[in-house]
């Protein structure tokens, strides 16, 4: 019986996927690691050389740059965890999946033991129920992002795992968008149906220890006790922490997607933290978060924005063919963008996070509003509310196929 245990993450992510992989390396000697490139090195020197990097292009996924393309870094890591699985089924029996920004605490093992009675194992973002709920993230996030959080994800090479990862495969391949109008959130959400598809195949741990985050501290009481950490209870020793974004500029924030804690109300966790960052730095991180991602730009260096994703989505829909998504040459989707005049150059990037680049309510936003009630005034608010149905249907980059001239 042999184990593995991997990660997938893009170049800038490289220090996180080192830390993770020396804290398993610490306490599983034995186990295989591997580092998954959901990105190219592009002659860059990784030096990694104490882990298994294998790029996702060389595991052969048959469409593998029309993933690259119409996925975003995120999206894209996480379309390709089942396809890595089931390269890995050709060498191994039990697989478990780490998020990069995770650390191994303690041994692993009862979780490869739980494997012998059971085909994949989850973990829930929350274990506990809430009258009056307290979480830094909001249940209706959760119940958005799905009810299992896939930093951690395991499974073995039986029928019933094959199944389970052809299955999960299949939906990735066009359908790993974070899209809440679809009520997709990459391959998270999809888990939320298989219990009920593979019942008693599918454990759901509900050990406090595994999968600790930002989202469930509010239920979860790490102490720690002889020089070792666990979670409520001496019980249970803490096993997989999940860094989950972490922001290395301001440790004390804790997290950037929320604004519940910081580690002056949870002081118990400043030293896990903050040796996390040490971590990070002796692992290259000022020199792996400078890396760009291959797939952020056509071959020409110009971004590929959201817009140019989403909108070569909706054009495979209507039953557009391309291939060679990141040239720039005549005959491409690119050179189709060209031709009928879609902005192709974001300088500086402000249009990634309009938020950062504006505010919270800029001032054209007042212009907007002033001009949608001299709008109602004008044309009256049937003609309003028309037009307002409209914009809630094609506001989506993918419906607006209208902007290609068709041929």
């Amino acid at each position: 019986m042999k184990n593995v245990i991997f990660t997938i993450c893009a170049k800038n992510y490289l220090a996180q996927a080192r830390v993770l992989g020396y804290s398993v390396k610490k306490n599983h000697p034995n186990c295989d690691f591997y580092i998954v490139l959901s990105d190219e090195i592009d002659n860059e020197n990784l030096n990694c050389d104490d882990f298994k990097i294998i790029e996702a292009k060389e595991i052969g996924i048959d469409n593998y740059y029309d993933l690259a393309f119409k996925y975003d870094v995120i999206e894209f890591s996480t379309a390709i965890k089942p396809y890595f699985i089931k390269y890995l089924f050709e060498f191994y029996t039990n697989v478990i999946y780490l998020d990069p920004d995770m650390v191994v605490f303690n041994s692993l093992q009862f979780l490869f033991d739980e494997l012998i009675n059971f085909d994949a194992l989850l973990t829930p973002h929350l274990v506990k129920p809430y009258i009056k709920f307290e979480g830094a993230t909001s249940e209706e996030t959760i119940l958005w992002v799905g009810i299992f959080n896939l930093g951690f994800f395991a499974v073995k090479n039986s029928i019933t795992g094959n199944l389970i990862t052809d299955w999960w495969m299949e939906k990735l391949r066009d359908q790993c968008y974070a899209d809440k109008e679809d009520g997709l959130h990459v391959d998270q959400k999809w888990m939320d149906f298989l219990p009920s598809l593979y019942q008693g195949s599918v454990y759901i741990l509900n050990n406090p220890a595994i999968n600790i985050a930002f989202w469930n501290f509010h239920e979860r009481k790490l102490f720690k006790q002889d020089e070792k950490y666990f979670v409520d209870d001496i019980k249970y020793p803490l096993t997989i922490f999940h860094f989950s974004s972490f922001n290395p500029d301001n440790v004390d924030t804790v997290a950037g997607r929320q604004n519940k804690f910081t580690l002056s109300t949870i002081p118990e966790y400043k030293e896990i933290y903050y040796n996390y960052l040490r971590d990070l730095n002796l692992n290259g991180l000022d020199v792996y978060r400078k890396m760009e991602y291959k797939y952020n730009q056509f071959e020409n260096g110009i971004p590929i924005l959201k817009l140019h994703r989403r909108l070569y989505r909706g054009l495979i829909k209507d039953g557009y063919k391309f291939n060679n998504q990141f040239s720039t040459n005549s005959g491409t989707y690119y050179s189709l963008l060209e031709e009928n005049h879609i902005k192709l150059y974001d300088k500086g990037g402000k249009f990634k996070v309009l938020k950062k680049t504006y505010g919270e309510n800029p001032p054209i936003f007042k212009i907007i509003f002033n001009g949608l009630i001299l709008f109602n005034k004008v044309f009256g608010t049937s003609k309003y509310y028309l037009m307002m149905r409209f914009f809630s249907i094609f506001h989506r980059f993918e419906n607006q196929t209208f902007l290609i001239k068709k041929k």
